[in-house]
């Protein structure tokens, strides 16, 4: 059944406070070796091209041992859905234009403009831009993803509680998705937009090199037909 996602926020939230507050009593400990005590997280699934581990230490953070790149990369994408699946499946479904189908038609405009902001370009030059080996290990990083996804999907490994609150299920990946997103880094420097169209508007394009430096290197110019 769909539920309001401010609904399901709310009820996170509450969720989240009580366990600080159950926490909030107890005092980290002090280890000269943080991964003397760490404990192993299962990572016996179909993918790996030879043994390898996760490791989490005392204070939580996971530490990758494998014997090369692509099972690196897939422990890695695994162990991104360890520890935060309801975080990057409502981050994709986001990105793609999806929050309509678990979360209900108030949902549809937003996916709507969503999905006119996805790459859709040839994806093998997008690809190629990016280096030799990153849709390598894009796609092993998504296979790792999708390896834990399988197993909650399957009742292997509990489903998170969030959504069990939202009444939803997580999606499995593709290694397009992770590149035709282009939504979720659309605001990070609309700050720095606003300013140079003021510094513009004062003193024209060429003094905002002096505000700012662009990287990678690039000429700005004002579009056709717009009157600053």
């Amino acid at each position: 059944m769909n539920t309001d996602i401010n609904r399901v926020m709310r009820a996170l939230c509450t969720a989240a406070v009580c366990s600080v507050l159950l926490a909030s009593g107890a005092t980290a400990r002090e280890k000269e070796n943080p991964l003397s005590n760490a404990r192993q997280v299962k990572t016996d699934v179909a993918g790996l091209n030879a043994p390898a581990r996760i490791l989490v230490d005392v204070w939580g953070i996971p530490h990758i041992y494998a014997g090369n790149e692509h099972d690196l990369f897939f422990l890695q994408g695994f162990n991104a859905a360890r520890d935060r699946l309801w975080q990057i499946d409502l981050w994709r479904k986001r990105g793609l234009g999806l929050l309509a189908r678990d979360f209900g038609p108030a949902y549809a405009e937003q996916d709507k403009a969503l999905r006119l902001f996805l790459y859709r370009g040839d994806m093998n030059a997008e690809w190629a831009s990016y280096g030799p080996k990153a849709k390598t290990y894009a796609e092993a990083f998504v296979a790792g993803i999708n390896a834990y996804v399988a197993d909650v999907r399957d009742g292997k490994r509990p489903l998170p509680i969030e959504f069990r609150i939202a009444g939803t299920r997580p999606d499995p990946w593709t290694a397009d998705d992770v590149v035709r997103i282009r939504s979720h880094g659309l605001t990070r420097n609309i700050a720095s937009e606003v300013k140079r169209s003021l510094v513009a508007c004062a003193a024209g394009l060429e003094a905002d090199r002096f505000r700012v430096k662009l990287e990678p290197a690039w000429t700005t110019k004002v579009p056709d037909g717009l009157d600053l």
